[in-house]
Formats: structure tokens, C-alpha cells, sequence
């Protein structure tokens, strides 16, 4: 099996530049490894997108695979780099900034290191582009051999000791009330929430969502309606409409129309939705 390193950046398509620099980096020290990218239009900072990109993708990779998650307003800081193990025996590199805490689960991870042994950085170390000099080595030495013990690249740290990412996800069965955050609003507008999903049903809750259900959205002080569906095309042109996402989640959406634009959503805001 060919050893592959993942990548999800925020340099966007002016900054492709940057992406060549890391696999230049990469490839030097790992030339027979397969790099893909998952994607470089994070928005700028969105450490929120960031981890759902990555908890959404990962487990449709071969087992082995090293993922680099460069999205890191606090490069050049005080900010530690993590190395990451889970015990499906999957690598992740990147910032201590919550893009971590909110993909896994702890009892997922084997082994939590902070990176700092300098003998596998490329130097000289530049302190505004650590995926290139810190990240990219370090993602490389991991693919190129085989059982790389992460304890080589600095103390164990605790999983639980990682900065938290603020999200919201609270369910109030009673009033049939779900508080969410938007993490993802795709190209089309789809907008993602924080609510997962096991079919039709909310997980961990005894709240089914059944075809045609009438749902209310409220953010801000506005009120909207939509009806839960099964697909786009079940509901009229220009009509809201939620449905379960390709990846397991809640999403919000107007069919042949933009949701997120309509009613006036962004990733990070808080919604309410009643059932």
C-alpha cells in the first residue's frame, strides 16, 4: 500500500504557492509518498470549517494515511503543534487551536505528543509558515516509515488538555428544541449544522424527523420555515428544505437557490430549530 499524506489548508488559490512549497518539502524526504489535497479554500482562519472538513473526510482514507491541517492564525505564537495517533491508525498534525477536540472523540486517540524535537523540522524555521517547516517534515518522516514512534517528536501530552472549539449542540426534548451551530455553507449555500444525524433520527436523542415535518428556523430574531425532506427536488423551486447531508448532519437549503445568502447565514452563527 502506498503511504499518503492529506492536506487542508486556508492559503485559497492565491496562495497555491504555499501548497507547492510543503510538497516540495514533502517529496524531498518521502518521494515515493501520494499526496492529496483535500482542500486549500478553507476560508481564511476557519478553524470551525477546518474540522469538519477533516472529521467528515478521514475515514474514507486508507488506514496510515497522515493528515496536515494547516489552518493557523496563531502560527509563529506560543501555540503548540500536535501530532496525533488513533487507534484506527490514523496521523494528524496541526495546531493546538481546536481543529482536534472537535473531530475525535477521546477514547479514538492512542498517543498525543507535542511536537518539538527540531532534528525533523526543515530549516531554517520560518514563524509565519510552519506547514512548510515544522508540519510538512514532520507528516513526511511519519509516511516514510513504517510504526514512526510519535514519541520521538516530543513529550506525550493529554488528549483532554487540547484547546476546545466553541460549537454549540443542545437538545431540549421537551419543547422539541435543537440549538446549533453553522460549520459548513458549501458553494451552492447548503448550510451545515452541528446536528448529527443516524437516519432520520437526532442521535443520542429520542427526536425523529419525518418526511414533510414542518421545522422553524430562528437566528437573530428572524423567524423561517421550511418542511424536512428527503431530497432537493421534494420540495418547490426556491423553498427552504432540510435534509440529511452526505455527511450525516442536518443541513438547511433552498432547492435551486442559496440558503446561506436568503437567509443571511454564516459559519459560526448560532441557530435555534424547533420541530
Amino acid at each position: 500500500m502506498k503511504n499518503i499524506i492529506a492536506l487542508i489548508t486556508d492559503f485559497g488559490t492565491r496562495g497555491q504557492h504555499y501548497v507547492a512549497a510543503m510538497k516540495a518539502v514533502i517529496l524531498n524526504l518521502s518521494p515515493s509518498v501520494t499526496i492529496i489535497d483535500i482542500s486549500h479554500n478553507i476560508s481564511p482562519y476557519s478553524i470551525i470549517e477546518a474540522s469538519y472538513i477533516l472529521k467528515t473526510t478521514y475515514k474514507h482514507f486508507p488506514k496510515t494515511t497522515v493528515f496536515i491541517v494547516v489552518v493557523d492564525p496563531g502560527v509563529g505564537s506560543s501555540r503548540k503543534i500536535i501530532a496525533l495517533k488513533t487507534k484506527s491508525n490514523y496521523f494528524f498534525i496541526g495546531p493546538d487551536n481546536g481543529i482536534f477536540p472537535n473531530t475525535f472523540n477521546i477514547t479514538e486517540i492512542s498517543d498525543c505528543v507535542n511536537i518539538q524535537n527540531e532534528e525533523y523540522f526543515n530549516t531554517p524555521i520560518s514563524p509565519t509558515f510552519h506547514g512548510r517547516d515544522i508540519m510538512a517534515p514532520i507528516g513526511a518522516s511519519i509516511a516514510k516509515f513504517k510504526n514512526f514512534p510519535l514519541s520521538d517528536l516530543g513529550p506525550k501530552i493529554a488528549f483532554t488538555s487540547l484547546i476546545k472549539l466553541q460549537i454549540s449542540f443542545k437538545i431540549d426534548q421537551e419543547n422539541r428544541s435543537i440549538e446549533s451551530s453553522i460549520q459548513y455553507i458549501d458553494s451552492f449555500g447548503n448550510v451545515t449544522t452541528t446536528i448529527p444525524m443516524n437516519g432520520n433520527k437526532i442521535r443520542d436523542s429520542d427526536l425523529t424527523l419525518k418526511e414533510e415535518l414542518k421545522i422553524s428556523i430562528f437566528i437573530n430574531h428572524n423567524k423561517y420555515e421550511g418542511i424536512f425532506a428527503s431530497h432537493f427536488s421534494s420540495v418547490p423551486k426556491d423553498s427552504i428544505l432540510f435534509l440529511v447531508g452526505s455527511t450525516g448532519f442536518l443541513e438547511v437549503s433552498i432547492n435551486q437557490g442559496n440558503a446561506a445568502k436568503k437567509l443571511g447565514f454564516k459559519v459560526g452563527d448560532i441557530i435555534t430549530i424547533r420541530l
